[in-house]
Protein backbone atom coordinates (compact mmCIF):
# COMPACT_ATOMS: atom_id res chain seq x y z
CA UNK A 1 0.00 0.00 0.00
CA UNK A 2 1.67 3.23 -1.17
CA UNK A 3 -0.37 5.71 0.83
CA UNK A 4 -1.90 4.91 4.21
CA UNK A 5 -4.68 7.41 3.52
CA UNK A 6 -6.01 5.15 0.72
CA UNK A 7 -6.99 2.50 3.30
CA UNK A 8 -10.61 1.92 4.28
CA UNK A 9 -11.86 0.34 7.51
CA UNK A 10 -15.48 -0.82 7.82
CA UNK A 11 -17.07 -2.23 10.97
CA UNK A 12 -20.37 -2.42 12.84
CA UNK A 13 -21.48 -3.11 16.39
CA UNK A 14 -22.39 -1.55 19.72
CA UNK A 15 -20.38 -0.34 22.69
CA UNK A 16 -20.15 -2.10 26.03
CA UNK A 17 -20.46 -0.09 29.23
CA UNK A 18 -16.78 -0.70 30.06
CA UNK A 19 -15.68 0.63 26.68
CA UNK A 20 -17.89 3.70 27.05
CA UNK A 21 -16.61 4.42 30.57
CA UNK A 22 -12.99 3.99 29.43
CA UNK A 23 -13.53 6.41 26.55
CA UNK A 24 -15.17 9.03 28.77
CA UNK A 25 -12.38 8.69 31.34
CA UNK A 26 -9.68 9.03 28.66
CA UNK A 27 -11.15 12.29 27.41
CA UNK A 28 -11.88 13.70 30.87
CA UNK A 29 -15.24 14.91 29.61
CA UNK A 30 -17.24 14.71 32.83
CA UNK A 31 -14.21 15.25 35.08
CA UNK A 32 -14.03 18.90 33.93
CA UNK A 33 -17.74 19.29 34.64
CA UNK A 34 -17.24 17.89 38.13
CA UNK A 35 -14.40 20.34 38.88
CA UNK A 36 -16.41 23.29 37.56
CA UNK A 37 -19.36 22.40 39.81
CA UNK A 38 -17.11 21.99 42.84
CA UNK A 39 -15.40 25.34 42.24
CA UNK A 40 -18.83 26.97 42.08
CA UNK A 41 -19.81 25.20 45.33
CA UNK A 42 -16.69 26.43 47.13
CA UNK A 43 -17.18 29.99 45.87
CA UNK A 44 -20.80 30.01 47.01
CA UNK A 45 -19.85 28.65 50.43
CA UNK A 46 -17.07 31.25 50.77
CA UNK A 47 -19.46 34.05 49.80
CA UNK A 48 -21.99 32.80 52.36
CA UNK A 49 -19.36 32.93 55.14
CA UNK A 50 -17.99 36.35 54.16
CA UNK A 51 -20.38 38.33 56.43
CA UNK A 52 -18.93 36.45 59.46
CA UNK A 53 -15.64 38.33 59.02
CA UNK A 54 -17.48 41.61 59.53
CA UNK A 55 -19.58 40.46 62.49
CA UNK A 56 -22.67 39.59 60.46
CA UNK A 57 -24.70 36.42 60.10
CA UNK A 58 -24.05 33.58 57.69
CA UNK A 59 -26.00 33.85 54.43
CA UNK A 60 -27.98 30.61 54.74
CA UNK A 61 -29.31 30.78 51.18
CA UNK A 62 -25.85 30.91 49.59
CA UNK A 63 -24.56 28.21 51.94
CA UNK A 64 -27.47 25.92 51.03
CA UNK A 65 -26.86 26.59 47.34
CA UNK A 66 -23.17 25.73 47.84
CA UNK A 67 -24.14 22.42 49.47
CA UNK A 68 -26.56 21.64 46.62
CA UNK A 69 -23.77 22.33 44.09
CA UNK A 70 -21.42 20.07 46.05
CA UNK A 71 -23.94 17.22 45.93
CA UNK A 72 -24.47 17.85 42.21
CA UNK A 73 -20.70 17.64 41.70
CA UNK A 74 -20.75 14.14 43.20
CA UNK A 75 -23.77 12.70 41.41
CA UNK A 76 -24.32 14.62 38.16
CA UNK A 77 -21.31 13.42 36.05
CA UNK A 78 -21.94 9.67 36.60
CA UNK A 79 -25.66 10.23 36.06
CA UNK A 80 -25.03 12.03 32.74
CA UNK A 81 -22.56 9.36 31.65
CA UNK A 82 -25.03 6.57 32.34
CA UNK A 83 -27.81 8.42 30.57
CA UNK A 84 -25.63 9.00 27.49
CA UNK A 85 -24.71 5.30 27.38
CA UNK A 86 -28.33 4.14 27.69
CA UNK A 87 -29.42 6.58 24.96
CA UNK A 88 -26.75 5.20 22.63
CA UNK A 89 -27.73 1.59 23.38
CA UNK A 90 -31.42 2.28 22.79
CA UNK A 91 -30.71 3.34 19.22
CA UNK A 92 -29.11 0.01 18.31
CA UNK A 93 -26.12 -1.11 16.29
CA UNK A 94 -24.15 1.36 14.16
CA UNK A 95 -22.02 0.89 11.07
CA UNK A 96 -18.92 2.99 10.42
CA UNK A 97 -16.56 3.54 7.51
CA UNK A 98 -13.20 5.22 8.01
CA UNK A 99 -11.32 6.33 4.91
CA UNK A 100 -9.37 9.25 3.42
CA UNK A 101 -12.36 11.57 3.86
CA UNK A 102 -12.89 10.80 7.57
CA UNK A 103 -15.65 8.92 9.41
CA UNK A 104 -19.12 8.06 8.17
CA UNK A 105 -21.45 6.67 10.84
CA UNK A 106 -24.77 5.08 9.86
CA UNK A 107 -27.56 3.13 11.49
CA UNK A 108 -29.82 0.86 9.51
CA UNK A 109 -28.71 2.30 6.17
CA UNK A 110 -29.42 5.89 7.29
CA UNK A 111 -26.35 8.12 7.54
CA UNK A 112 -26.14 9.68 11.00
CA UNK A 113 -23.04 11.80 10.57
CA UNK A 114 -20.15 12.45 8.24
CA UNK A 115 -17.06 13.70 10.06
CA UNK A 116 -14.13 14.94 7.93
CA UNK A 117 -10.58 14.66 9.30
CA UNK A 118 -10.27 18.46 9.55
CA UNK A 119 -12.99 18.71 12.21
CA UNK A 120 -11.31 16.22 14.55
CA UNK A 121 -8.94 17.84 17.00
CA UNK A 122 -7.91 15.12 19.45
CA UNK A 123 -7.64 11.33 19.44
CA UNK A 124 -6.67 8.94 22.21
CA UNK A 125 -5.89 5.26 22.25
CA UNK A 126 -6.64 3.22 25.35
CA UNK A 127 -6.44 -0.48 26.02
CA UNK A 128 -9.87 -1.21 24.52
CA UNK A 129 -10.92 1.79 22.40
CA UNK A 130 -9.91 4.63 20.13
CA UNK A 131 -11.60 7.90 21.08
CA UNK A 132 -11.83 10.88 18.76
CA UNK A 133 -13.11 14.28 19.87
CA UNK A 134 -13.99 17.08 17.57
CA UNK A 135 -16.51 19.53 16.27
CA UNK A 136 -19.40 17.67 14.66
CA UNK A 137 -21.69 20.25 13.14
CA UNK A 138 -22.58 22.88 15.72
CA UNK A 139 -21.55 20.84 18.75
CA UNK A 140 -18.60 18.90 20.06
CA UNK A 141 -18.74 15.17 20.41
CA UNK A 142 -17.04 11.81 20.80
CA UNK A 143 -16.48 9.06 18.30
CA UNK A 144 -15.66 5.82 20.10
CA UNK A 145 -14.18 2.92 18.13
CA UNK A 146 -13.94 -0.35 20.11
CA UNK A 147 -10.84 -2.34 19.16
CA UNK A 148 -12.78 -5.62 19.42
CA UNK A 149 -14.83 -4.56 16.39
CA UNK A 150 -11.69 -4.11 14.29
CA UNK A 151 -11.49 -7.80 13.50
CA UNK A 152 -9.67 -7.70 10.17
CA UNK A 153 -5.97 -8.44 9.84
CA UNK A 154 -4.09 -5.46 11.22
CA UNK A 155 -7.15 -3.17 11.35
CA UNK A 156 -6.47 -2.01 14.93
CA UNK A 157 -2.93 -0.96 14.03
CA UNK A 158 -4.15 0.61 10.79
CA UNK A 159 -6.72 2.60 12.78
CA UNK A 160 -3.95 3.93 15.02
CA UNK A 161 -1.89 4.97 12.00
CA UNK A 162 -4.89 6.66 10.35
CA UNK A 163 -5.56 8.63 13.53
CA UNK A 164 -1.90 9.63 13.84
CA UNK A 165 -1.89 10.99 10.29
CA UNK A 166 -5.41 12.47 10.27
CA UNK A 167 -5.85 14.04 13.71
CA UNK A 168 -3.75 16.93 15.00
CA UNK A 169 -3.17 15.58 18.50
CA UNK A 170 -2.95 11.83 19.01
CA UNK A 171 -2.03 10.27 22.37
CA UNK A 172 -1.62 6.70 23.41
CA UNK A 173 -3.17 6.55 26.85
CA UNK A 174 -2.55 3.40 28.85
CA UNK A 175 -4.28 3.63 32.27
Amino acid sequence: MDDIRQATITFSGTLTREEFDEAVAATGLFQRLRWLIWVAAVLLAALSLRPLAHGGAVNAGLLALGVVYGVLGLFLPPLLSGRAFRADQARGEKQAVIDAAGFVVARGGEELMRVPWGTMYRARETERVYVVTGRFGWKGGLLIVPKRLLAGAGEAELMGVLLETGVRRFKRHRP
